[in-house]
C-alpha cells in the first residue's frame, strides 16, 4: 500500500537479488499496471527466481488486467511458489482474465501452488467451470479464494464440487463469500459434501433458511464431526478429521 507505480521494477530487481533469503513479497495496492510487468520483466523474472526460496506472492488490489495476470504467470517461479494472491486485478468490469493460461499451468506437474485467490475480479460461472476443469490434476491446490465475484453461482460451486469428486481429493478451504450461490441445491452434487471441502465459506442474501438447513442435512449425512456456523446469510461449514 505504498504509490510505487509502474517503474519501480528495476529497482525491485535490484532488492530481491539482494535478498536471497526472502520468502515473501507483497505489493498489495502499489499502483501496479501491466506496464510494471512489461518493463524489465526479464530482470525481475530473473530476481524472482533465483534462489528458489520465494514461496508466497500478493499482487492484489492492483489494475494489472487482462495483460498484467498473463504477465504475471510468465513471470512468477510457479514451480517453487506455494501461495499466490491475484484479487482485484482487473482493470474495469470489461475486464476478463485470461484463465484458460492459469489453468495450464495448474495442470503442469512441476506446479506447486497450494493457496490461490482470484477474490473481486468479475469471475463468472463460466470462469469457474474453466478453473474447476484442472483440479483433478492439479493435485497441490489446497485453498482456493473465489470470494467476491457476485456472478458466480451454485453452477459455479456444483462444477468445483464435480472435480473435486473427480480428483478424490478435498480443498482444505473454500471461500465463496460475495458470490450468489444459493438453492436449490443439486443433491448429487452435495453428496459427501465434507469430504471434498473441510472448510466451505458461503455469505449472500441469496442463501435463505431452506437453503442453509438443506446444507446442513447433506454436511451432517456425510459427517459426524464439524461446525455448521448459521448466522443469517452468512454460512460456514469446517470439517473435523477424526483422531
Amino acid at each position: 500500500m505504498n504509490p510505487l507505480g509502474d517503474g519501480v521494477s528495476e529497482s525491485l530487481s535490484c532488492l530481491l537479488s539482494c535478498c536471497p533469503l526472502l520468502a515473501k513479497l507483497s505489493l498489495q495496492a502499489c499502483g501496479l499496471t501491466a506496464r510494471f510487468l512489461q518493463q524489465h520483466r526479464l530482470l525481475l523474472a530473473s530476481a524472482l527466481t533465483g534462489t528458489g526460496h520465494l514461496k508466497s506472492v500478493c499482487l492484489s488490489h492492483n489494475a494489472l488486467g487482462s495483460t498484467g495476470f498473463e504477465l504475471v504467470l510468465k513471470t512468477l517461479p510457479l514451480h517453487s511458489l506455494t501461495h499466490l494472491d491475484l484479487s482485484a486485478v482487473r482493470r474495469d468490469p470489461a475486464d476478463y482474465l485470461p484463465l484458460e493460461h492459469l489453468t495450464n499451468i495448474l495442470s503442469q506437474d512441476e506446479c506447486s501452488l497450494t493457496h490461490l485467490s482470484l477474490a473481486a475480479n468479475g469471475l463468472t460461472d463460466s470462469s469457474v467451470a474453466t478453473l474447476a476443469r484442472c483440479l483433478p490434476s492439479c493435485l497441490t491446490l489446497v485453498s482456493l479464494n473465489l470470494s467476491g465475484n457476485p456472478s458466480v453461482t451454485s453452477a459455479g460451486l456444483h462444477n468445483i464440487l464435480i472435480s473435486l469428486r473427480e480428483a478424490c481429493r478435498p480443498l482444505t478451504l473454500l471461500n465463496l463469500q460475495g458470490c450468489q450461490v444459493s438453492g436449490p441445491w443439486d443433491s448429487a452434487a452435495l453428496d459427501g459434501l465434507s469430504e471434498r471441502v473441510k472448510d466451505l465459506r458461503l455469505c449472500s442474501q441469496g442463501v435463505n433458511k431452506l437453503d442453509r438447513q438443506a446444507l446442513k442435512q447433506s454436511w451432517d449425512n456425510s459427517r459426524s464431526q464439524g461446525h455448521f456456523i448459521d448466522r443469517k446469510s452468512k454460512c460456514l461449514l469446517s470439517a473435523v478429521d477424526s483422531l
